[in-house]
């Protein structure tokens, strides 16, 4: 098991004044159940951990109960007693029992000093097919995501580059030889990606072909996972959405006649709507907006950033190719590097989802976009995925001279540090951050 950033989060919670039972949302296969018994190995005299997809713990939690009864279901079938401030409860893949998700209101009234987490990878999508009532106000979210550069560094034991890298900031020169290593192992995080399952075959072997194994089985997961939310009829439009999307990565799309398919506009709206509640992809809007708030224009087309960049890589079948790359921005016309950006930006926080669009004139206005874009402590973030010289930034310039309130940021494959892009006498500052610092941003521009 990893040392995963978000047991920091769940550490917090746990000490926090009038904390609420923890949902823990977070697609399949992202690490959600080992985060959480470490937690409770680390931090906690007991754990009772459920889990909803063992017939025998579903049947026993199928009718509605009261708390009392669940105690003694608990007390006989798992042979331990609910404590107070020093068992943790772990209900795994709560959307198979209605009833249990009915009795989170109950823990938060009548126990408030028991640590309830909870996770469901398909939560949402059984909660809005199924009519399932969320006790909502008496519970709080937290969002678990595939490992970033810095957890892959920890997962791999480099933790001479991970602690340089936490501590390393704008006013310290950093040697040829350590930019183009951190780069390279960022290239080698690119290549396989953050899926705990893969990152660990990574370790044991280093064979790019025994990991096309655990992909493939990763995307059948995903695949058979559609019947238990969607009917036979909307089933062929998420697996189809499942298997092409990844194709479509970092790049914008339409609905209407999607990867080729003879598929209505309304069908594929659907699948992908559902897929971004089971947090599969993600579809970015567009904005064009100058001031906050961040207006989304939902007519325009969206950009795909799919769940995990390596599942992008394996989909594409360009595993291979990363051993003869020399810049990730000219890889795959750069497509490959906004969807391990963008993949990096939306797990920056535990809390809450990053709102995360891209920014783009209206026609009316002239030609200008952005690659990323969001909102942080008042002001407009403003991203371009990039490696070319400043002269080529004419969307960020667009960008910088529209909005007041707004920080520029560049990544790309050179070194950290403070620029100025200059147009007609203007100046502008922009952060130029090194891919490999991704998961430090918000340090970055504060």
């Amino acid at each position: 098991m990893f040392d995963r950033k978000i047991l920091k989060y769940l550490k917090k919670w746990k000490n926090r004044k009038n904390r609420k039972p923890l949902v823990l949302r977070g697609a399949r296969q992202v690490g959600k159940t080992s985060a959480v018994l470490m937690f409770g190995e680390q931090f906690f005299d007991d754990i009772v951990n459920i889990n909803l997809e063992r017939m025998d713990h579903k049947n026993w939690f199928s009718s509605d109960l009261s708390l009392k009864e669940f105690i003694q279901i608990v007390k006989i079938k798992f042979g331990k007693e609910i404590i107070q401030g020093k068992t943790l409860l772990f209900i795994d893949e709560i959307q198979n029992s209605p009833s249990l998700i009915s009795l989170m209101r109950f823990f938060y009234e009548d126990m408030p000093e028991l640590h309830v987490i909870v996770a469901g990878s398909l939560l949402e999508a059984k909660i809005e097919t199924e009519g399932i009532s969320f006790p909502v106000g008496r519970v709080e979210f937290a969002h678990m995501y595939p490992l970033d550069f810095f957890e892959f560094l920890e997962a791999t034991e480099d933790k001479n580059s991970l602690e340089f890298l936490k501590k390393f900031g704008f006013n310290e020169k950093l040697s040829e030889v350590l930019h183009d290593d951190f780069l390279k192992k960022f290239y080698e995080y690119t290549m396989i990606g953050g899926m705990p399952e893969v990152v660990a075959a990574y370790i044991k072997g280093k064979n790019i072909n025994d990991l096309k194994i655990v992909y493939n089985s990763l995307f059948s997961s995903y695949c058979e996972d559609v019947f238990k939310y969607a009917n036979l009829a909307n089933a062929k439009y998420l697996s189809f959405v499942i298997d092409n999307a990844p194709l479509f990565a970092g790049t914008l799309i339409k609905y209407e006649k999607f990867a080729g398919s003879v598929f209505r506009s309304r069908e594929i709206n659907k699948a992908f709507m559902t897929l971004e509640k089971v947090m599969i992809l993600t579809q970015a809007q567009a904005t064009s907006s100058i001031n906050l708030p961040l207006v989304q224009q939902s007519k325009r087309p969206k950009k795909i950033l799919f769940l995990d960049v390596g599942l992008v890589n394996y989909r594409m079948d360009i595993l291979n190719e990363f051993y003869d790359m020399k810049d990730l921005n000219s890889f795959y016309r750069g497509r490959i590097a906004e969807q391990v950006v963008g993949q990096g930006l939306i797990s920056l926080k535990d809390d809450e989802k990053l709102n995360l669009v891209y920014w783009a004139k209206n026609k009316s206005q002239g030609s200008a976009e952005l690659d990323w874009c969001f909102s942080y402590q008042g002001k407009i973030i403003g991203i371009e995925v990039k490696s070319g010289a400043e002269g080529k930034m004419r969307s960020m310039i667009q960008f910088a001279k529209s909005v007041e309130k707004r920080v520029l940021v560049r990544f790309y494959s050179g070194k950290l540090r403070r620029d100025e892009l200059v147009s007609n006498g203007e100046k502008y500052r922009l952060l130029s951050i090194p891919f490999y610092l991704l998961p430090r941003l918000f340090d970055l521009i504060t």
